[in-house]
C-alpha cells in the first residue's frame, strides 16, 4: 500500500495547484498560464505571447499576424492548453478521492481486522487516478508537438517553445513504472 501513497499525493498537488478561481487565473504548466480567457505563454526574458481562442497571437501587446494555418495551430495549443487544464483539475480530484478511500479502507480494514481488502479497495480507486494522470501525459504531449509545428512556422513563436521533449515521455514513463511498481 505505501508504494502508490507518494505518487497519490504528487498527483493531488499537482491537479489542484493550478486552480484559483478567485483571480480566474490556472497555471497549466510552468510555461503556460490562462488569465481571462486567453493563454499566456511565459519565456524567460521575454513578454508574454498571449494567445486568444480565436487564434490570435499577441506578444508584449502587439499582434502578430498569423496565416490561417497558423491560426489553426494557434487555437488547436489554446484548446489543448484548457484541456491539459481541465485534466490536471479532474486528476486532482480523483486523486483526493482515492485518499480518501485510502483512508478510509484502512480505517475501515483496521477497525474490523481485515486488513486483507485494504489493498484491493484501494487499487481499485487508484487505477482511476492514473487513467485520468495518462489523459493529463497524452495532452502535455499534444501541446508539445503543437508548440513545435507552431515554432516551426511562426518564428515569433519559437522562443515560447519551452515544453522538453523528455517532459511528457517521462510523465507516460512515470505512470508505467509505478503501475509496475
Amino acid at each position: 500500500m505505501n508504494g502508490y501513497l507518494l505518487p497519490l499525493m504528487f498527483l493531488i498537488v499537482v491537479g489542484v495547484a493550478g486552480c484559483d478561481s478567485s483571480d480566474n487565473y490556472d497555471t497549466v504548466t510552468d510555461h503556460i498560464s490562462i488569465h481571462d480567457g486567453s493563454i499566456a505563454v511565459h519565456a524567460p526574458g521575454r513578454a508574454d505571447a498571449d494567445i486568444t481562442a480565436a487564434g490570435d497571437l499577441s506578444i508584449a501587446g502587439t499582434s502578430i499576424p498569423v496565416t490561417t494555418p497558423e491560426r489553426d495551430l494557434l487555437t488547436h495549443y489554446y484548446t489543448t492548453a484548457l484541456t491539459l487544464r481541465d485534466h490536471g483539475i479532474a486528476t486532482g480530484k480523483a486523486g483526493m478521492a482515492t485518499a480518501g478511500k485510502a483512508l478510509s479502507s484502512v480505517a475501515s480494514g483496521l477497525a474490523s481486522g481485515n486488513t486483507d481488502k485494504i489493498d484491493s479497495e484501494v487499487n481499485a480507486t487508484a487505477a482511476k487516478v492514473e487513467a485520468q494522470a495518462a489523459l493529463v501525459c497524452n495532452d502535455l504531449a499534444d501541446l508539445r508537438t503543437t508548440q513545435e509545428t507552431l515554432a516551426g512556422q511562426l518564428s515569433a513563436f519559437q522562443p515560447y517553445a519551452l515544453i522538453k521533449a523528455h517532459e511528457a515521455d517521462d510523465c507516460l514513463r512515470g505512470l508505467k513504472d509505478h503501475h509496475r511498481g
